[in-house]
């Protein structure tokens, strides 16, 4: 007599937008964790939640059991709301941040302005963002935009000199430019910021052999070279990778208030085993 085939388990995943290429990377990376744990945990259906929505929100759909994943940018007081895949999927580059200005504003940021200087200078960010909350903490000023029209909104602000310079992070700031495809807007030249940023998946609490599941499928993805061939799948990750590497920028280094710990070697092609002895250790101290 033939057993019946065991039913496929679904999870929900939330994104903050709509566009189709949108987290392609996250879920890409998503969907062969679940695959390459296929024989030890089941198989698995995963559904996109219908409605894009703000990081609030989501945090919201996975506590009421609504949605399963999201990821996001790591902070302690996400990690006690949430279940955290501590992986940093962007290997850390979701803290270096170049500005996007306006082409006439190349001067005001010459290699010889000093971080006083930039602090003085109008940046934006998005209200609900760790980051302004880094930078605010480190007296630079920053107007806060709402999520519902914070990408035209920030980037029309740039254009009319209303704002000075925009902090975007190295993944970010070419796919948002293409998408923006303004001739008045540029890459800033002379400056970096670094300070501690890690993007993670986050479970819900009431789902905590998924989060035991994607620690495990990430951690085999690594060993096996998968994970590097996807993110350098990417052409945006190389021009990251490239920027940071062999830019002679300016690098002004932050302290992060919203992250009680760092890894430093977050970088996972370069030393895959050093990260997971990191995380290993992580992993045994509870914040």
């Amino acid at each position: 007599m033939c057993s019946a085939p065991a039913l496929s388990q679904t999870y929900t995943f939330t994104q903050s937008f709509a566009g189709p290429t949108y987290g392609v990377y996250h879920i890409d990376v998503m969907r062969a964790a679940l695959r390459v744990t296929e024989d030890d945990y089941g198989a698995v259906t995963l559904d996109r939640h219908p409605f894009p929505m703000p990081q609030g929100r989501q945090i919201l759909t996975l506590l009421r059991g609504e949605s399963d994943i999201m990821w996001s940018v790591t902070t302690d007081e996400l990690e006690q709301q949430l279940l955290p895949v501590r992986f940093p999927l962007l290997q850390g580059l979701g803290g270096h941040r170049i500005f996007v200005i306006n082409k006439n504003k190349q001067n005001a940021f010459g290699p010889g302005q000093t971080l006083d200087g930039i602090k003085l200078m109008t940046s934006v960010q998005g209200s609900d963002w760790p980051d302004t909350t880094i930078l605010q903490y480190h007296d630079f000023t920053v107007a806060s935009i709402s999520w519902s029209d914070w990408y035209t909104t920030m980037y029309r602000s740039l254009e009319e000199g209303i704002i000075d310079y925009f902090p975007r992070n190295v993944v970010e700031v070419y796919r948002d430019l293409s998408y923006h495809n303004s001739d008045k807007l540029t890459i800033e030249q002379n400056h970096l910021i670094i300070y501690p940023s890690y993007e993670y998946f986050f479970v819900a609490p009431h789902a905590p052999e998924l989060q035991q599941r994607l620690q495990d499928g990430l951690t085999r993805l690594l060993k096996s070279g998968e994970l590097a061939k996807i993110f350098n799948r990417y052409p945006e990750h190389r021009k990251a990778w490239d920027m940071v590497k062999k830019g002679k920028r300016v690098v002004h280094l932050l302290e992060s208030n919203v992250l009680s710990y760092s890894f430093e070697n977050p970088d996972w092609i370069e030393a895959p085993y050093a990260l997971l002895n990191e995380i290993s250790a992580l992993q045994a101290q509870p914040l």
